[in-house]
């Protein structure tokens, strides 16, 4: 015969408490489905079943009669929190995203504890009940419901009782939160009170944040070599923004794109700037082509070859669509970020800027903007705020609780960065503002493919990156524009920059200061820079556009002109790049003649995966007629290719064809 199971032992102790719970959790389930009895008046009913007096079980009475609430485990709390939270619920709940519950227990001796919640859409029911992540530490020394008494155990998962809300109760509307059982980790039962209260919360609706996320491949060293984030920094970004802003769903789309990398430059041959200023026009072609126009423009460049500061295009107010921001991303820790890449916090932080965020003027940032909590912290030296960071099992990143006095808000320059609740609340307000707006083209739409313009009505929209401390700058595009100016273009005032229009014979045409909006980041030692953003009267023939700062020319473009036809677009094999690019990756080579092309004319490409239906801009502005894709974001054997090519005024000649991948 095979062995049986081993008896299990258990002390008197154990045995007593497995009894009294099963007469409290006997005496709770009769008073809670008394229909008119007040949840103040809870408490001495269960105590007085317990007694005897109302037909208890006999043998658990006169110990209850003791008083059950000193020898039962009791909740001092509930608390509700998606990112970061006070015991008041001030903060509000966002529908869809993930929500964890922490309920504070307290009992009369050291125990490891599990435990269940109940959860219904109304107090009347029905109830579902959820298992706890895993166990709580609870401590007598642990114990009291004022926000001093909760402190120990808000500022450690391991000592309260954590549930994940499944996603569908985390729809808009009202929730009902109770306790369940709770266990001795072993699996015995404790007599529990904690079932009497009840939390009722509410989640309301949030829009979503849409974004488009730009890998930036630049080449440098000796001797050059592809630098470009990396799948991580992807990854990460994404992850991150999940779990720290105010969303439910992020729309996010990718796609890469070289740095323009104007040649006779000393190192770094770019700043942010110069990216946003691209990032500008590529967002341009891509709202034209059907993208919303509410989705954000985010850069990343790899700090593999050099480390470029990030920065943003602008801060905006009241909420205006199209301020775009780059940043660098990379392994570095700064000495408390250990999950591969700081990309992530520090793309929230530039991405913040874009919602109209300002700094949080702490560990060195300056340009800010009233903030409420001391030292750039999450909260006072109470900790009513708590962090929680939910964490991301695919990427093997735990759950973790973000103290309140040591944690700081992602607008400082400081460590451990993390959403405040002010910042949280203010991100949540702006979503909800650029939501409302139209998600159409704007009043600056590009001038769709093979589109002639009226002469009347036709406008250039110039882009360009400058420096305004060393007078320097480049035109980043020059790009027919469908409609008039911009009567509201945002720009700032007090600054010496200009554009002029001359013709084949120098004559001025047109000169007015610029729409320049200088860059948000910026400390007081560093060079101002921005980028310039407008739209200017189509010359009549062809013509020159410069750019100037403090009177001088510090860029130009020739434009007008008859635009010359795109020969057929042809594909190379995917190859390993011959720079030896740190990551190993390939790319897919695109090249197209352009026969008597005059010297302004330029392309940009976009690509396809569904025969046209969408398109993904992939160059802007490029001057010369080949592009490289990374296959990585290819997905289909074959894609559709767009050539759009412009002398920046009037027509834009289309050649479209069919490329294999692989």
């Amino acid at each position: 015969m095979g062995r049986t199971l081993p008896e299990e032992n258990l002390s008197q102790t154990v045995i007593d408490e497995a009894t009294l719970a099963a007469a409290v959790d006997d005496a709770v389930a009769r008073v809670l489905a008394a229909p008119d009895l007040a949840e103040q008046d809870v408490p001495d009913e269960v105590e007085r079943l317990l007694s005897g007096d109302g037909g208890a079980q006999a043998g658990a009475g006169a110990t209850a009669a003791a008083g059950i609430a000193q020898q039962a485990v009791t909740l001092d709390g509930l608390e509700v929190i998606q990112e970061v939270q006070d015991p008041d619920h001030s903060v509000p709940l966002v529908a869809g995203k993930t929500t964890i519950v922490r309920a504070y227990l307290s009992y009369l001796q050291p125990v490891s504890v599990r435990g269940e919640l109940h959860i219904a859409r109304s107090a009347a029911g029905p109830w579902r009940t959820v298992a706890s992540i895993g166990a709580a530490q609870l401590h007598p020394s642990r114990s009291g419901s004022s926000l001093a008494q909760l402190r120990t155990r808000r500022v450690d998962l391991d000592h309260s009782l954590n549930f994940q809300l499944p996603a569908d109760l985390t729809a808009p509307g009202d929730l009902v939160l109770r306790m369940g059982a709770v266990r001795r980790d072993t699996g015995t039962p404790l007599p529990s009170l904690a079932a009497l209260p009840t939390r009722t919360v509410t989640f309301h609706p949030a829009a979503p944040f849409r974004l488009r996320l730009v890998r930036v491949r630049y080449r440098y060293g000796t001797p050059p070599r592809i630098h470009e984030p990396s799948a991580t920094d992807v990854t990460l970004i994404a992850s991150w923004l999940r779990r720290a802003y105010p969303i439910a769903t992020l729309e996010l789309s990718t796609t890469t794109i070289d740095a323009n990398q104007p040649p006779m430059q000393p190192p770094p041959e770019f700043g942010p700037e110069a990216i946003n200023a691209q990032l500008i026009a590529l967002r341009a072609v891509d709202v034209a082509s059907g993208t919303d126009e509410r989705t954000h423009y985010y850069g990343m460049v790899a700090d593999s070859g050099f480390f470029m500061r990030g920065k943003a295009s602008g801060i905006p107010h009241p909420a205006r669509l199209g301020v775009v921001a780059s940043g660098p991303t990379g392994p570095s820790t700064f000495s408390w970020d250990f999950d591969g890449s700081y990309g992530d916090w520090y793309g929230g932080h530039e991405l913040a800027h874009t919602l109209g965020r300002f700094h949080a003027e702490f560990c060195n940032a300056g340009g800010g903007a009233p903030y409420p909590f001391p030292n750039g912290q999450l909260s006072d030296a109470d900790e009513r705020f708590i962090g929680i960071d939910v964490g991301d099992a695919a990427l093997g990143l735990p759950m973790r609780v973000l103290r309140g006095t040591v944690a700081h808000d992602v607008m400082t320059y400081c460590d451990d960065q993390w959403l405040s609740s002010f910042t949280y609340a203010g991100v949540l307000e702006r979503l909800a503002e650029e939501d409302a707006l139209a998600a159409g083209p704007g009043t600056r739409a590009l001038a769709g493919p093979a589109a002639v313009l009226d002469g009347a009505e036709a406008m250039v929209r110039l882009i360009a990156a400058v420096n305004v401390t060393r007078s320097s700058g480049s035109v980043t595009a020059v790009l027919p524009s469908a409609e008039a100016a911009d009567p509201d273009p945002g720009g700032a005032a007090g600054y010496d920059v200009a554009v002029r229009v001359v013709d084949a014979e120098g004559t001025v045409l047109d000169e007015r200061p610029a729409v320049f909006m200088p860059s948000a980041c910026e400390e007081a030692d560093e060079d101002v820079t921005g980028v310039v953003d407008m739209t200017l009267p189509t010359p009549a023939g062809e013509a020159v556009v410069e750019v100037l700062v403090a009177g001088q020319v510090v860029d130009s473009r020739p434009v007008g002109g008859e635009v010359s036809p795109v020969g057929a677009v042809v594909g190379a094999d995917p190859r390993a790049d011959s720079a030896g690019g740190p990551s190993g990756g390939s790319a897919l080579e695109l090249r197209w003649d352009r026969p008597e092309a005059p010297s302004g004319q330029r392309y940009t490409i976009q690509v396809s995966e569904d025969g046209g239906e969408t398109w993904r801009t992939v160059a802007v502005d490029l001057a010369e007629p080949a592009v490289s894709l990374a296959p990585e974001e290819l997905t289909a054997d074959e894609i559709t290719v767009r050539v759009l090519a412009t002398t920046g005024t009037g027509a834009t000649a289309e050649r479209t064809d069919t490329v294999r991948v692989r």
